[in-house]
């Protein structure tokens, strides 16, 4: 293969925070991703209504912990942001440790992508070896269906490792790629999360009832029933206030088990919900809120929206001091492939871009 084809710079597939992360800290790569926005899920919805609504993650802390060589180090993503020259307007929301950013969560992954075009509807579907240090990376091309092939010298998969491995198989077997399938496989566990927006023209519900107080210098706009069916609800007319007048806006996600036998059915191709689902929807509303039916209904659901074992660990500091990150580091090392997401840090935003930063400047990351 002519080797003018190939690219001397690194090639990422996934254009989410973790992309993002890469991007902010060595601008000079190459991004691919299957969809028509990068986002992943930190994702805002605009257009619907006046005002944008998060309906993947929706907050972040701003400290996060790394443990490695026996110290632990403290990092500051706002300041992380700062150092690389990323502003990010933000609120403080829940308390005085979490934060949002003003312009919707999609702000935080495009401010950090900056002015790096990312190449959009390109899914990766195969990877094969021209030599001991070229790969080639073939893609289908969502617009017109197309197979477009490229090379590259070092590969970043930022995508979850179900897609991954869906490659893996699909893929001319190799050594390198096996080595990387097996240990990928310790951590293939992903829970599924149905969503669903709902949106008022004329109608707020009692905040004081609710426990709730719009006029607080920092509102409390989140409620988490881990488990239950309606798990986590976060009013988005009160995080982006000043949007609304005399409407209001909620978005549900749902827990593991109700979005793991509802996943099927959740919406049409137009996400909207299926019938069955709208008249369960307007009953839980009126009985939790006297809710009327909102005017607008925006179902959405996440195949892989959280891992569930991440090799860091889920919380406290990340913890580079175990025997499975000394493999994930050979692995890359031998084979000119990284894999990054939140199997490897955990789900939350400041672990991933704390992490990624950590790396990056510790020449953890090849």
């Amino acid at each position: 293969m002519n080797q003018n084809d190939c690219y001397q710079v690194p090639v990422i597939i996934g254009a989410g925070i973790s992309s993002a992360s890469i991007v902010m800290l060595n601008p000079n790569v190459v991004v691919f991703d299957k969809g028509r926005f990068p986002g992943g899920r930190l994702s805002s919805k605009y257009g619907i209504n006046p005002s944008p609504f998060d309906f993947g993650a929706t907050m972040f802390s701003d400290l996060m912990d790394v443990r490695w060589l026996g110290q632990e180090m403290k990092y500051s993503i706002s300041e992380i942001w700062k150092s690389n020259s990323v502003h990010i307007p933000t609120r403080p929301i829940y308390d005085d440790t979490h934060f949002y950013p003003e312009n919707g969560m999609g702000n935080i992954v495009s401010s950090m992508l900056g002015e790096n075009k990312t190449i959009q509807s390109h899914k990766l579907i195969k990877i094969e070896m021209v030599d001991e240090t070229t790969w080639k990376l073939e893609f289908l091309v969502s617009v017109n269906k197309q197979i477009k092939t490229i090379t590259a010298k070092n590969i970043i998969l930022t995508i979850p490792i179900p897609q991954i491995l869906e490659i893996l198989h699909f893929s001319e077997k190799n050594q390198k790629l096996k080595h990387w399938s097996d240990f990928l496989g310790n951590y293939n566990d992903y829970r599924k999360t149905l969503v669903s927006y709902f949106y008022w023209d004329n109608w707020k519900p009692n905040w004081k009832e609710l426990l709730l107080n719009p006029e607080a210098s920092i509102p409390v706009t989140t409620l988490l029933n881990r488990g239950e069916d309606w798990e986590y609800l976060s009013w988005e007319s009160l995080k982006y206030n000043n949007k609304f007048v005399s409407g209001s806006a909620l978005l549900v996600q749902f827990g593991s088990l109700f979005s793991e036998n509802h996943f099927e059915d959740w919406m049409d191709e137009n996400k909207n919900p299926k019938p069955k689902y709208k008249e369960l929807l307007i009953q839980e509303l009126k009985k939790r809120f006297g809710a009327p039916e909102p005017n607008i209904i925006w179902q959405h659901r996440w195949k892989y929206a959280q891992a569930q074992i991440p090799l860091l660990g889920k919380e406290g500091a990340l913890n580079l001091d175990i025997e499975e990150f000394e493999v994930w580091k050979k692995l890359g090392k031998e084979t000119g492939i990284t894999i990054l997401g939140d199997w490897l840090f955990g789900a939350r935003i400041e672990r991933i871009v704390g992490g990624i930063s950590f790396l990056t400047h510790n020449n953890l990351l090849h």
